[in-house]
């Protein structure tokens, strides 16, 4: 009777355990969940040390002011909803929504050292040309001296160098500087101002959050070809971008957002490159011993089997990733924009040879990266499907934009 007892009280121990447990769990995933409290948790101390670094003097730019000023008509201050590690927190400010991000930190060393061992700084004048310069080799943009100083927007004192090491930070941060290079073109967020190392963006609405099984059994089919479609339209933009197409090298359904204006631009530029910065990248003669070793995350390089080199320009393009990664997924638990959605056997060949493009539908010189003329093929398939399920859902399904098939006479192809 005793033994019976004891386990009795055992069992009541271990299940009172248990939901305390759960309870911890519950309370923790909420508050976690609740966004401000993940603010002043997580991304509060990013606030209170770029305004400690303002009042230093150590940083300059106009979000200095407009966040820690005493007349700061911020609020509404957030953890980000979809993108942790992009950005920081968000913001409103006059019901628009701002998206704090900070560059990546780099180890090209701005100063130079004397005879004396002394670091040396360059003047403002000199940091403009090193600016310039560095816009041609890694974007193969020219800008003339207005541009360049407008691109420093804000003033730096002659004698603080470490005001220009946190604007040379800026400008070694690829996402802040295809934001600010590509502002006309609206394909990614804009940068809307910089504190020393930090900038904010314009806030984008995600269209799609990150699939999962559930999601595609209960989600909406015409919305999902709708997605894609636009997702295609923004990746013909890409493609005649000038002075040359940009390449995306990491492709996330859950990373396109639009605008309030409902322009559908890409959340992070950090993998994106100009076309020929990039081949230079993937051909610079690495050792390797498979064409996976010259890879660069989704953009494909390719191995010289004799000299075991990375040798080749990218062998793939946007069009190839946006098949696999986009429309087709990674399977069960990452599925792609058509899991569920019945093709018929032509578009199912087309989707397949979009993947791996036979020779005769291979971009020259890029044995993986399927045409202009396969691409827009795909395109119109992709708009017929979505068109058809419209109207079996009582829907009209309009014509948005010009469509690639313009594009497609206008570039003569």
């Amino acid at each position: 009777m005793l033994s019976a007892l004891r386990r009795k009280l055992r069992f009541g121990m271990q299940r009172t355990v248990l939901i305390a447990v759960l309870l911890a769990v519950g309370l923790f995933s909420y508050a976690f969940l609740n966004l401000k409290f993940c603010f002043k948790l997580m991304s509060h101390r990013s606030l209170n040390l770029m305004c400690q670094k303002f009042e230093q003097q150590e940083y300059s730019g106009s979000l200095c002011e407009e966040l820690c000023g005493a007349q700061s008509t911020f609020d509404n201050f957030q953890c980000p909803l979809n993108d942790m590690k992009t950005i920081l927190f968000t913001a409103e400010k006059n019901g628009d929504m701002y998206a704090v991000k900070l560059a990546r930190h780099n180890d090209d060393e701005l100063s130079w050292k004397n005879t004396k061992g002394e670091s040396i700084y360059p003047k403002i004048e000199e940091f403009h040309e090193i600016v310039k310069l560095h816009i041609i080799l890694a974007y193969n943009v020219t800008l003339d001296d207005n541009m360049i100083r407008a691109l420093v927007n804000q003033e730096i004192a002659d004698d603080n160098s470490q005001q220009m090491v946190s604007f040379w930070r800026l400008f070694k941060d690829n996402n802040y500087m295809m934001g600010k290079l590509f502002d006309e073109e609206s394909v990614f967020p804009a940068v809307l101002g910089s504190c020393g190392p930090y900038y904010a963006t314009e806030g984008l609405e995600i269209v799609q959050s990150n699939p999962s099984i559930m999601q595609y059994l209960a989600s909406n089919r015409q919305q999902r070809l709708k997605h894609a479609l636009n997702i295609m339209e923004y990746i013909f933009r890409m493609d005649e971008m000038k002075p040359e197409p940009l390449k995306m090298c990491k492709m996330q359904v859950n990373r396109f957002g639009t605008t309030p204006e409902r322009r559908l631009k890409y959340q992070s530029a950090e993998h994106v490159y100009v076309e020929s910065q990039l081949d230079k990248r993937l051909s610079r003669g690495v050792k390797c011993q498979s064409d996976k070793d010259c890879h660069f995350h989704s953009c494909r390089g390719m191995c010289n089997e004799e000299r075991h080199a990375c040798t080749h320009i990218q062998q793939n393009n946007n069009f190839q990733i946006f098949c696999e990664h986009i429309l087709l997924g990674g399977g069960t638990f990452q599925p792609g924009l058509l899991s569920g959605v019945r093709l018929t056997r032509p578009m199912q060949k087309v989707v397949k040879m979009c993947v791996q493009p036979p020779k005769e539908h291979q971009v020259p010189g890029r044995h993986q990266a399927p045409n202009m003329q396969l691409a827009v093929r795909l395109y119109n398939d992709l708009k017929q499907l979505y068109q058809a399920a419209a109207a079996a859902a009582g829907n009209e399904a309009g014509e948005d934009g010009p469509g690639p098939r313009q594009i497609e006479d206008q570039r003569g192809d």
